[in-house]
């Protein structure tokens, strides 16, 4: 796997950041979890790299998930804001994941964040996070590839930062919207409720 990752995603380690936003793709759709037709809408803006996104997944959403969302009331939306390389590469696998795996994936590496965010080999480091999922070698690396589907989400990753920054007004992450109201502050259950009422 070493030589392999030495010649997989060269073209993203040694391009700048913002090497593939010259044209203007269209952001990723966001990641449902939930009732799509729920009529609660959470929206959120996060970088897999970002400590005090790790924290919400897993710690804050618990309690939402389980009164809100598991009971069809509310629908979290997922939208990655990647603020760094690290981010970039988290963010091309899980939305390289289809809709059954999507969730779960993320959220072992929200879990493990420290591991593979600080790994010399972060590329290896992953695939050994999500292995116990099930996902084979082969499939992390098909994530990372220089091919035209991986150029064309990297670009889409960075033209949904763009559009939430100039669109939405994000500037941090995460960033919560409820109902299309920027969330102010710590968001969790306490202020769901608030909001709500």
């Amino acid at each position: 796997m070493n030589n392999l990752i030495k010649v997989i995603f060269i073209i993203f380690l040694v391009l700048p950041f913002s090497s593939f936003s010259d044209e203007a793709p269209k952001p990723l759709s966001g990641r449902t979890l939930g009732n799509v037709e729920a009529k609660i809408v959470i929206e959120e803006y996060a970088s897999m790299s970002c400590g005090h996104c790790a924290s919400f997944h897993n710690n804050t959403i618990k309690d939402i998930k389980e009164e809100y969302i598991d009971t069809g009331m509310a629908k979290l939306i997922f939208n990655d804001f990647p603020l760094d390389r690290g981010a970039m590469i988290g963010s091309m696998i899980t939305q390289c994941m289809n809709d059954d795996q999507f969730f779960p994936v993320l959220n072992e590496l929200f879990l493990r964040q420290a591991e593979w965010t600080q790994s010399d080999n972060m590329v290896n480091t992953i695939y050994n996070i999500l292995k116990p999922l099930g996902l084979v070698e082969s499939k992390i690396l098909a994530c990372l590839e220089e091919n035209p589907e991986n150029q064309e989400r990297w670009k889409s990753l960075l033209a949904g930062r763009k559009y939430a920054i100039d669109i939405k007004g994000v500037e941090a992450t995460p960033t919560f919207f409820v109902n299309g109201k920027k969330v102010e502050g710590k968001f969790d259950l306490k202020k769901l409720k608030k909001l709500l009422n």
